[in-house]
Parts: C-alpha cells; structure tokens; sequence
C-alpha cells in the first residue's frame, strides 16, 4: 500500500529552504548530515511506494534527541528508501556506526558450532 502523501504535491508551493527544518538544537546524527544544499537535492524525491525525504527525517525532525545521547534522527520506510536517498542514508550509517561504508559488508557466520559463551 503506497504512503499517502499528499504533502508531496504541495512542495513546489514553498522553496526549500522556507520548508528546511531548524535543526540548530537537534543532537542526532540526521542533523549533523543534513544540509540545505542536500535538502534541496532530495526534497522532490520519493521511492515508488510514495516514501519522501519529509518522511525519512521526520522522527528527527520531531525528537531532537538528548544533549548526551546521540540519536539516528531518520528512518527507512522500505527498502527503496537506502537507494533514493543514500546521499543522506550512507553518511549517517557511517557516521552511527563508526565508519561503516556503502562497500562494507556484514560478516554472518551462522554456523552454530561457531558460538561462543
């Protein structure tokens, strides 16, 4: 079921930059990738299923998040999302997870003769 929004057909209404969110007191890694230059680049953007940029920051937008506890401060609404908006996805995981690139690759071993106690 595709997102409902209607926001989207709004945007050309405002320019980005009466639309880019005051993230001055916000302690997530979200606000310390997202720029205005990046917001105007992916604001029209939307994965098939309707998920926008708007919709990706909103938690953050919303929580500013602690002054001691960094938070992520966006979310993927599927799986479309990592694609259209890695300029912003990429340098946050990287950021949240200490360096973790685009190229890096989870190791799984599920072999359970492996675990250790």
């Amino acid at each position: 079921m595709p997102f409902g929004n209607s926001h989207n057909q709004l945007k050309m209404k405002y320019s980005s930059e009466q639309e880019y969110p005051d993230l001055s007191k916000h302690n997530n890694h979200m606000a310390k990738v997202l720029t205005p230059v990046l917001y105007e680049k992916l604001r029209s953007k939307q994965t098939p299923s309707g998920f926008t940029l708007d919709d990706v920051i909103q938690t953050g937008v919303d929580n500013p998040g602690h002054p001691f506890i960094m938070t992520v401060g966006c979310v993927a609404g599927d799986e479309e999302t990592y694609e259209v908006f890695k300029e912003l996805l990429d340098p946050v995981i990287q950021d949240r997870h200490g360096g973790y690139k685009p190229t890096d690759k989870h190791k799984t071993d599920l072999n359970p003769n492996n675990l250790k106690v």
